[in-house]
């Protein structure tokens, strides 16, 4: 292997999303990124509410699963922008020499310390910088022409409206696709809306954005982030029931549309997972696949 990163799973993914973590191990090396297995991270911790009330503890928390890596002598990737948000912020941060003192007499306790030298990457920022958009295009092996992406950025990886917010598309146009613009394209998600006691106004904001993605004849949606495929997935599902959303748009992380493009099957990629399913995307997939 050409480098190995220390993966911070998160909490979200191995229980929530367990065939995303599959997806990620059988794809990242392939590309040459060898993923380390480091005993004892925690969750990262979660990047909004938990840094608004206990600062201090967030980044305690943060510094001791960095301290981890670096006593491997591993950079981190993470799969997860909330993940990816407290991380990275905590190495900002403890850049003050005052507080990173702080939060290195609590780790003291446990027999670590916070040095910050190790890297923080997202596996797509990781696929941009340290492999380069030409080793994506070498990966694909069947260009996945003809079929309209609508992607999601998500918040906490980008402002969303910087040059980090065009990546994605970008990415996902590597793969032969084509990314298509819609309305409200660089705006939440709305998973916290869902996941904080709003669900009504919720089950609204997701319709509304679907409706956008439709209208823009989108075959389905790429995302980078666990609780955006939560939302675009599960919360579909949810908000069809309670909303009139008379179609379905299939929700995939974008390791499942590169592998896909490098030419694995739709089981294979896990879409079998997916709680929105829809008969027609999949033939569209198979018939670029060459498969029955």
């Amino acid at each position: 292997m050409e480098n190995k990163y220390a993966f911070f799973k998160g909490c979200f993914i191995p229980y929530r999303a367990p065939h995303l973590e599959y997806v990620t191990c059988k794809i990242l090396p392939q590309l040459g990124l060898e993923l380390g297995e480091v005993q004892g991270f925690t969750c990262c911790p979660e990047p909004v509410g938990f840094s608004l009330h206990e600062k201090k503890t967030w980044l305690t928390i943060a510094a001791r699963n960095i301290s981890l890596a670096e006593e491997q002598g591993m950079d981190l990737v993470t799969v997860c922008n909330g993940c990816f948000y407290t991380l990275e912020h905590t190495k900002e941060e403890l850049e003050n020499r005052e507080m990173r003192d702080e939060v290195n007499q609590v780790l003291s306790e446990t027999d670590h310390e916070y040095k910050g030298k190790a890297r923080i990457k997202h596996f797509i920022q990781l696929l941009h910088e340290d492999k380069g958009l030409n080793r994506i295009k070498e990966a694909v092996k069947i260009p996945l022409t003809g079929l309209k992406v609508a992607t999601h950025t998500g918040c906490h990886y980008s402002n969303r409206f910087g040059e980090e917010s065009k990546l994605l598309d970008k990415m996902v146009n590597l793969l032969g696709c084509t990314s298509v613009e819609y309305e409200m394209k660089n705006l939440c998600c709305g998973w916290m809306k869902a996941g904080y006691g709003e669900a009504e106004e919720g089950y609204e904001w997701i319709k509304q954005r679907l409706v956008n993605m439709k209208r823009a004849e989108a075959d389905c949606i790429a995302v980078i982030c666990p609780q955006c495929y939560q939302q675009y997935d599960t919360g579909q599902l949810l908000a069809s029931r309670k909303t009139d959303i008379p179609f379905k748009i299939p929700v995939l992380f974008y390791l499942q549309l590169l592998g896909l493009a490098m030419g694995y099957s739709i089981d294979e990629m896990q879409l079998s997972s997916h709680r929105i399913k829809d008969k027609g995307f999949e033939a569209k997939i198979n018939k670029i696949l060459g498969e029955k």
